[in-house]
């Protein structure tokens, strides 16, 4: 149950550069948008900002995907937070024990050089514009959370949806528990509505 202290920045999942929007513009079938820490996810999102901001992404060695999850909270907000973390540094605290810093140094500091602070600015400005960068204490519960077991290879699924039949996907690593990537009916439904607002 490890608890993160990160420097970086919220990722809204909704909106136009929110990340259920990125995935499904940049067609990460398999990816899941409301769990970015899920492995196969983060792979994928790593892979795709290496190829579509590979200016700024390769100034970051040490890019991560952080979720905040308690698996005792059973409301219904408790799945899926409006925000993950993208942190360009993360300290893991240990569960036991104690970890001793000088507060006030880490607060002033990051840690990174100076271009590894430009290019998270300009990955934040691209992404998440007016989200504080800074260090965040962020509580994982289970960082590996549960998610459907593979299907065989030969076999598609269907998701349903309320008011359609439901759309057929390919059999990727995992089913994707991001909706929207298998109904673009409703995603041009949504750019839609923004742009009548």
């Amino acid at each position: 149950m490890p608890v993160y202290m990160l420097y970086g920045f919220r990722w809204p999942r909704a909106g136009f550069t929110g990340i259920r929007v990125y995935i499904v513009l940049h067609n990460l079938e398999d990816a899941t948008a409301e769990y970015l820490q899920q492995p196969v996810t983060t792979q994928l999102l790593a892979e795709s900002f290496a190829k579509t901001d590979s200016g700024i992404v390769s100034r970051l060695p040490d890019l991560r995907f952080i979720e905040q999850y308690d698996p005792d909270d059973v409301s219904d907000e408790a799945v899926s937070k409006p925000y993950a973390y993208v942190a360009a540094k993360v300290i893991t605290m240990p569960e036991s024990g104690a970890l001793s810093w000088d507060a006030e140094e880490l607060v002033k500091d990051s840690g990174l050089d100076q271009d590894a602070v430009q290019a998270l600015t300009e990955l934040r400005d691209k992404y998440a514009d007016g989200e504080k960068i800074g260090w965040w204490i962020v509580y994982n519960g289970d960082p590996e959370r549960w998610f459907p077991p593979i299907e065989d290879d030969d076999e598609s699924m269907i998701y349903e949806d309320d008011d359609e039949k439901g759309s057929e996907c390919g059999t990727g690593s995992q089913p994707s528990s991001t909706p929207t990537t298998y109904l673009p009916q409703k995603l041009t439904q949504f750019f839609g509505a923004k742009k009548a607002v």
